[in-house]
């Protein structure tokens, strides 16, 4: 659709940014909707978010993706949040609106939709071993409180970050057991009573990143995600297959918390499929 006048904007802020994907599938889903809206790249450096917010909001933008490093910082600026944004104290879709700003945190259901889709699993009732604390750890985490885990061990060297995230999850999801592990030798039990094992940390990411879990803890019987998409096979993912495990990667957890902010933004359903479709495309081209 050519830009004009009246083309209405949306777009992802994040620092550095020059590495997201997004404008890709959400252009390509925005088209197939019949939208005049662009969606583009929006470099914001740290301390300067609340500054962000309200020019795009002053400027008309339909909404914004908010990813790495101000997913929390965002929260500050919002008139309202969604229950998910709340119990997380992070954000990673804004909507503005005739109410104000609102905050949703759409990689919660991206996260369990994907291992729905791709790997069948419920995480109802099962025991979790997830490795990180960070942004995407407290969606990840969410997302298993949400969806009735029986036991959540998180592990980061930062034992602080572990536990409060753990104490802040359980009083959000309290039918779910969370617990904070800050010391590695605790791996190897909390891997062998895990359905699930989880990366949300970035190890993976660089060419030499080692598997984030020792090969020889994950079995056959596992579930092993990654929110690392980029390479779409990760040291782990690849450790994975080679012990027989179903792995998951975070491809699909990028598209499907894409479609859901779209799908916020318009009131309409986007292509989830499209979008998945480019990501693949995107990550097969290099």
């Amino acid at each position: 659709m050519e830009i004009n006048s009246r083309t209405r904007l949306l777009g992802v802020m994040g620092w550095p940014i020059e590495h997201t994907l997004s404008p890709l599938i959400q252009n390509a889903a925005i088209k197939a909707l019949g939208l005049n809206w662009v969606y583009t790249a929006l470099p914001v450096e740290s301390g300067r978010v609340a500054e962000a917010i309200a020019g795009a909001r002053a400027m008309g933008f339909v909404g914004m993706n908010v990813t790495y490093p101000h997913k929390a910082a965002a929260v500050a600026s919002m008139d309202e949040l969604s229950p998910e944004a709340a119990a997380i104290g992070a954000i990673n879709t804004i909507h503005f609106t005739d109410r104000g700003a609102i905050g949703y945190n759409t990689d919660v259901s991206g996260f369990t939709r994907t291992l729905a889709e791709d790997a069948h699993f419920d995480v109802k009732g099962k025991t979790v071993l997830q490795i990180g604390a960070g942004g995407a750890g407290h969606a990840m985490v969410a997302g298993q409180g949400a969806g009735g885990a029986g036991r959540v061990i998180i592990f980061d060297v930062r034992l602080a970050a572990a536990a409060e995230l753990a104490e802040l999850m359980g009083k959000a999801y309290p039918d779910t057991k969370f617990e904070a592990l800050g010391d590695a030798k605790g791996i190897p039990e909390a891997a062998a009573i895990a359905d699930l094992i989880a990366n949300a940390t970035p190890v993976g990411m660089k060419p030499g990143d080692p598997s984030v879990i020792d090969e020889a803890l994950i079995e056959s019987r596992h579930v092993v995600f990654d929110a690392v998409y980029r390479p779409f096979e990760t040291p782990l993912l690849k450790a994975a297959t080679r012990r027989g495990a179903r792995t998951v990667s975070g491809l699909g957890m990028l598209g499907r918390q894409g479609c859901k902010s779209l799908a916020i933004w318009s009131g309409m359903q986007p292509d989830e499929a499209l979008m998945l479709g480019k990501l693949k495309e995107a990550l097969e081209n290099g």
